[in-house]
């Protein structure tokens, strides 16, 4: 933090100011180069006699509330070095504005050290990788989060990424093209700040396992895609991933994943696998919580457990057992509505195999009746914890 106070005095003001911007070096600048407009325009006698920290902070009002529109950057100087750094901060882009932005990204360099956030996924562009590229190259300083188009990333924008330093959180989720996962790996090996990362759903297998460096402050990862069962076995997940999705995984099958929970189920906190993965057996997740006692949210699908899930010899007695919310969907499939009796899972709560248990969320699939005793046991047991049972449609 910086120990020159602003011109104005008014440090009640200046160290909730300080404090909403935490990326000090940024914000030092821009407070020097609005203290440097205040002085020239106090010297001509046209200054404010308003303090400025006060006109910052009412414009981050304005911004929270929607209310800060670009017509603000024409009043002066001043308030255009204010005001371009919110409104660039976290541009919404769509399809009808993405090239116009792109243009002014291209015509003022400036601009793209402003982004921190940049969300693609409205924009829907064809063979465009160019104009991606170029805007992670703009950003590249003071980017956090990057959210890829469904269309138009390939190799051009993974080699933009390696300069991003910057990058806590990269989300190719959308991403429908073919991905080479070496390329990933070698864009993102760099990447020291990145902490989410969520592989495309369309990214190919991997065959040179000694590219995989994974990024040192990887807390969460979204498993996607062609991720098959050599790609879990062979891989050194890093310590720091505390939180695991597993969405649309065709090739990830009973094998693999048994592999990695029993390996790595320990670290984990969360674990999410969510409907379809058809590589997995109607009772491959009945051992989750033998392999991974240290979870706090759990959320997977009835397709792949069984009433064994609840039962002592695979839900034992563990008195300090940190699971705090549990999600039970179902794909409403054939022969998925009578797998689970909430019977088992009232006797877990019961027997305290699942003391800190505080809030149950699953689906009607499951065939549940809400108005039978051990339905209501359940909520009940749930209440005076503080928490509840939550049936959705």
């Amino acid at each position: 933090m910086s120990r020159t106070w602003p011109r104005s005095q008014f440090e009640k003001v200046d160290v909730l100011h300080w404090c909403l911007f935490h990326d000090s070096d940024e914000f030092r600048a821009q407070v020097l180069r609005q203290q440097e407009e205040l002085r020239r325009q106090n010297e001509k006698g046209t200054g404010l006699t308003f303090p400025l920290e006060v006109i910052v902070h009412l414009f981050e009002i304005m911004l929270l509330r929607g209310q800060l529109t670009p017509k603000f950057l024409r009043l002066s100087k001043l308030f255009y070095l204010i005001v371009a750094p919110m409104l660039y901060r976290q541009p919404h882009l769509r399809g009808d504005n993405f090239l116009s932005f792109v243009d002014t990204i291209n015509g003022n360099k400036t601009i793209g050290e402003y982004i921190h956030h940049l969300d693609l996924s409205n924009v829907n562009q064809s063979g465009k990788n160019a104009y991606v590229a170029k805007l992670l190259k703009r950003s590249r300083p003071s980017l956090r989060s990057f959210t890829a188009p469904q269309t138009s990333f390939g190799l051009a924008p993974l080699i933009s990424l390696r300069s991003c330093k910057t990058l806590e959180r990269l989300d190719l989720r959308l991403v429908s093209e073919t991905l080479n996962l070496e390329e990933l790996f070698l864009a993102i090996r760099q990447l020291e700040n990145l902490t989410h990362l969520s592989f495309p759903r369309s990214s190919i297998e991997i065959n040179d396992y000694s590219n995989v460096k994974w990024p040192p402050k990887l807390e969460y990862l979204r498993v996607s895609g062609g991720i098959s069962d050599d790609f879990l076995i062979h891989s050194e997940f890093p310590p720091t991933i505390a939180h695991m999705e597993f969405a649309h995984c065709p090739k990830v099958k009973h094998l693999g994943f048994e592999h990695l929970i029993e390996k790595f189920g320990y670290n984990l906190k969360t674990l999410k696998i969510q409907f379809p993965m058809p590589g997995l057996m109607s009772n491959s997740l009945d051992t989750i919580f033998i392999y991974c006692p240290s979870l706090l949210v759990l959320e997977l699908s009835v397709d792949y457990i069984s009433a064994d899930i609840f039962n002592v010899n695979l839900l034992p007695m563990y008195e300090n057992r940190p699971l705090r919310a549990l999600y039970i969907d179902s794909s409403g499939m054939l022969g998925t509505t009578d797998k689970l009796d909430p019977i088992d899972l009232a006797l877990a709560l019961d027997d305290g195999r699942l003391p800190n248990v505080r809030n149950i969320r699953c689906t009607a699939k499951l065939g549940w009746n809400p108005d039978s005793d051990v339905v209501s046991y359940i909520a009940e047991e749930l209440e005076e914890r503080g928490g509840g049972l939550y049936i959705g449609y």
